[in-house]
């Protein structure tokens, strides 16, 4: 059965038509018309189309989050034009000859995903007609069987499939085949919808399978890591420290990404004071066999005048006192935000990277064998320039050493402010491909901060927070095992005020600790 089941997913695809030779192009850029359809088939104008793909607090003028991409990557993303022309939304871009397309977009029931639309492949040029809800599921469907191939060839342990996967799969390529098979245009877009949603389920059942035969594997038992995030919160709840901790340990959490607070009156932790509290809490968390990742400091806490020695310092005396007890340091959280040294006037990149990159060397200096970790932020055309993104800021520093003396990049997912969905698997990838010899770590993740309103994007359904929080949590830190070199994680952000936010756990809590039982913790 497998095996046919792999011929099957090998064989040239039966649904798309040969590819036509690419056009001549110019070099400056070009313009598509763009065709996009609601949920019920409708054609949308612009200000639909962008109230259809934008946040719920979205403001007037705030970007759309379309990106076009440079089909090999090489040159920097454009970020596009639009406006209406009479029935026909008209998307331009500078620069770049050939393009694929990247937003965000409602997948019915599914939440918002990050997808691709690029032609099948080939690439949109100046003249295009672009159908965005059949682009975006032939796309979407392509990249889904790259990722099934991959998962059941060149994989160690290699993907099984079971029953419900390989239904999943076979109604993504149904619909499909019933999509292309559509003359009119509005009932077309409805059956690509219908497609796109196939799809995503069969995407998300393979990494969610995968992960737990990656997880259960017994070879891989001792280096997958799961766990929450304790921030500088913590200090505040002493009395209940070890509350939290023991039910992390009867969770089968076995580390904790501990965040260490600025401390204004001795930044530098030079008195053995500032110990006290943190030395307790480490020893606690020794006692019950669960392991710390370190956080020197929280990005949204640098100080205006933090400079390479100010963070050099404090990484050295944090280091140095506890480079028994914490073998594993995340000496940059987020670091391409725009939020660093202050919202209202941040730091520029290349400060933040050369504080970053004298925090990882003072580790390594001190010694070698300790794990160094750094954390980006994934946006892109969610992020406000190029230079913040997470593929634009590793374009450049990858090339200015970003890589040296670092062991690990962790990313940080935020759903409700930077869709992720489909897009999961092909974010780690991309920044597999980048540095292929970096483990990974799903190093931080959240849904909706502050309260339980809804101001982002939606995962499943906007009215339900609670709901998505806990799909998100089992999803996510169960298919991050399926990403290329990957640790696993999760180090839920809110943990301390969404897991335990009294005396008591909450649901999110007892979903999240019987999810690490699934997954054999």
């Amino acid at each position: 059965m497998r095996i046919l089941f792999l011929a099957a997913l090998l064989a040239p695809s039966a649904l798309h038509a040969q590819a036509s030779p690419p056009k001549l192009f110019s070099k400056g850029g070009g313009s598509v018309k763009v065709f996009a359809y609601d949920a019920s088939g409708r054609l949308m104008k612009l200000n639909e189309l962008l109230a259809f793909i934008g946040r719920v607090d979205r403001q007037e003028g705030s970007p759309p989050g379309i990106v076009a991409y440079s089909p090999d990557g090489l040159l920097a993303p454009s970020k596009p034009t639009l406006k209406q022309e009479g029935d026909m939304i008209q998307l331009s871009w500078e620069k770049l000859p050939r393009v694929h397309l990247s937003l965000p977009w409602p997948v019915a029931e599914d939440g918002f995903s990050t997808i691709w639309a690029d032609k099948n492949g080939e690439a949109f040029v100046d003249g295009d007609a672009v159908f965005l809800n059949e682009e975006a599921a032939v796309t979407q469907y392509r990249l889904f069987k790259e990722s099934l191939r991959k998962h059941m060839t060149d994989w160690d342990p290699i993907y099984r499939p079971g029953p419900k996967a390989k239904r999943k799969s076979e109604d993504a390529h149904d619909l499909m085949t019933k999509a292309f098979a559509q003359k009119d245009p509005s009932k077309r877009a409805v059956a690509f919808d219908k497609a796109l949603h196939a799809t995503s389920l069969a995407w998300q059942k393979l990494l969610f399978e995968h992960g737990l035969q990656i997880a259960l594997h017994d070879k891989n038992r001792d280096s997958m890591r799961f766990g929450l995030t304790l921030d500088a919160s913590l200090l505040q709840r002493l009395d209940q420290y070890k509350w939290i901790i023991g039910s992390l340990q009867k969770s089968g959490a076995n580390w904790v990404r501990l965040v260490f607070r600025p401390n204004p009156d001795d930044f530098f932790y030079e008195n053995m004071r500032s110990y006290n509290e943190y030395d307790a809490i480490i020893d606690e968390l020794r006692s019950k066999g669960i392991r710390v990742m370190g956080c020197v400091l929280d990005t949204g806490q640098w100080p205006k005048t933090m400079t390479p020695q100010m963070y050099s310092e404090r990484v050295k005396n944090l280091v140095f006192h506890y480079k028994d007890k914490i073998r594993s340091w995340e000496v940059g959280s987020e670091i391409n935000g725009n939020w660093l040294g202050g919202v209202s006037n941040p730091m520029t990149p290349d400060q933040v990277f050369r504080i970053y990159y004298a925090g990882a060397a003072k580790v390594k200096e001190i010694d070698p064998s300790l794990e160094t970790v750094a954390t980006l932020y994934w946006w892109e055309g969610t992020a406000p320039d190029e230079e913040h993104s997470l593929f634009g800021w590793l374009r450049k520093y990858s090339n200015q050493g970003f890589g040296r003396n670092l062991d690990v990049i962790a990313l940080s997912l935020q759903p409700e402010d930077n869709p992720v969905g489909m897009a999961f698997e092909t974010i780690f990838q991309r920044v597999h491909d980048t540095l292929p010899d970096k483990k990974l770590l799903l190093g931080s993740m959240g849904y909706v901060e502050q309260g339980d309103k809804l101001k982002g994007y939606y995962w499943l359904d906007p009215e339900d927070v609670d709901g998505a929080r806990k799909d998100l949590a089992i999803l996510f830190t169960t298919i991050s095992c399926a990403a290329p070199r990957s640790l696993c994680g999760g180090f839920w952000w809110q943990a301390l005020d969404q897991m335990y936010p009294g005396k008591k756990t909450s649901d999110l809590f007892r979903v999240y600790s019987k999810t690490l039982g699934q997954l054999g913790r």
